[in-house]
């Protein structure tokens, strides 16, 4: 498997974020991820969240700035659509994660926003505090490494205003 190059954007409105929910059936885990997506070739980080989120959830985001960096390697397991089988493997992603905001308050006021990756799949993205996160023994934020992060920031731990981690499942 290739490096894949991932950028996602972090919406935050009072204490919370908007994370899209993935569910885990392999893990017993519900996934927690920004929205965004996989950068095309050509495209810089910043014209792939702007773009990821406006074909995602319908929304053109507004001042986005570059937060973190995470390089990840992962174990995953999927299920092949083609034969129905299931595959293991490893994961090396190096995930552009942005911050910005969307113009439109009523935005804001949805518990619950729907979105559609390419491949037409469907998704809801809910908005979720940091502390609910990381109380939940069955949610699990992806990239790994994100939550510690954020919960950095909170707390004003960092000198830089970016951030770099690695993470490995090694």
């Amino acid at each position: 498997m290739a490096i894949r190059t991932v950028c996602l954007c972090l919406l935050q409105h009072d204490q919370r974020f908007l994370f899209q929910r993935i569910e885990n059936v392999h893990e017993s885990k519900t996934m927690y991820r920004p929205i965004g997506g996989t950068m095309e070739y050509g495209e810089s980080s910043l014209v792939t969240v702007r773009r990821e989120v406006r074909e995602e959830i319908h929304v053109d985001i507004v001042d986005p700035v570059l937060q973190y960096v995470i390089e990840n390697h992962f174990e995953y397991t999927e299920q092949d659509q083609a034969t129905g089988t299931v595959v293991q493997g490893l994961g090396h992603e190096i995930t552009f994660i942005y911050s910005a905001h969307v113009d439109d308050p009523l935005f804001y006021q949805q518990d619950i926003v729907n979105g559609i990756e390419s491949n037409e799949v469907s998704y809801e993205a809910e908005w979720k505090t940091l502390l609910e996160l990381k109380q939940d023994p069955h949610a699990l934020v992806v990239p790994e490494g994100l939550l510690e992060l954020l919960l950095q920031t909170e707390k004003n731990l960092f000198r830089s205003s970016l951030h770099h981690q690695i993470a490995s499942a090694t």
